[in-house]
């Protein structure tokens, strides 16, 4: 496979990672050293976190930091590859990442990860770290969030070892992480189901 048509599985591996809630809206463009546009922020979370009596998620629940381990961002990946099954990519992760939200409907998120796409005998590795912040508007069971600043976002990728411009990534980079998910919360634990690729893939976050 030549470096053009791999340069797509790029913006793949990238839609994957952020994955834990990919955007369907529309966002500004960032490139791994700029940043975007910024909107009016507005949100629906208020100051103190909860979950509802029964367990059912509210808004205010999302409040705090949340963090992904390996285990959750492997079971993440693990269920983006059986979403793509048959299609001859396959995505490995290993890292964590944290995503912080507060009460004035602003959000935070700081991946330390790599996501190697194993296809069709080539090797494409994507380097994630830095943050990035942004605003988010949640209902009781859905969450949308738009892009403030992605200057502070760390983007690299090579293709069988030999670096490539990751700025093509940084479009879907843009609309991470909780872009446009349905979610349920508890005082532990958040879960985003987000659709990917035609199917869904649930990424599973706990609070620290």
């Amino acid at each position: 496979m030549n470096r053009r048509l791999a340069t797509p599985l790029l913006g793949l591996a990238a839609l994957a990672l952020v994955l834990p809630g990919c955007a369907a809206e529309s966002s500004p463009t960032p490139t791994s050293s700029g940043s975007a546009s910024k909107p009016a922020a507005s949100a629906s979370a208020s100051a103190t976190p909860s979950a509802g009596a029964t367990g059912e998620a509210t808004a205010d629940c999302l409040v705090g930091e949340w963090y992904m381990g390996q285990d959750e961002l492997t079971a993440f990946y693990q269920s983006i590859n059986e979403v793509m099954a048959g299609s001859g990519v396959e995505f490995s992760p290993v890292g964590s990442a944290t995503m912080t939200m507060d009460a004035a409907g602003t959000y935070s998120w700081a991946p330390s990860t790599e996501v190697t796409a194993q296809v069709s005998g080539v090797t494409i590795l994507v380097t994630f770290g830095g943050s990035m912040e942004g605003t988010y508007t949640a209902t009781a069971d859905r969450i949308t969030s738009s892009p403030l600043a992605t200057s502070a976002l760390e983007v690299t990728a090579t293709i069988d070892g030999v670096a490539t411009d990751p700025g093509a990534i940084s479009e879907q980079i843009a609309q991470a992480p909780v872009g446009d998910a349905a979610y349920t919360c508890t005082t532990d634990t958040l879960t985003l189901t987000s659709e990917v690729a035609g199917g869904s893939a649930t990424s599973v976050f706990h609070r620290r």
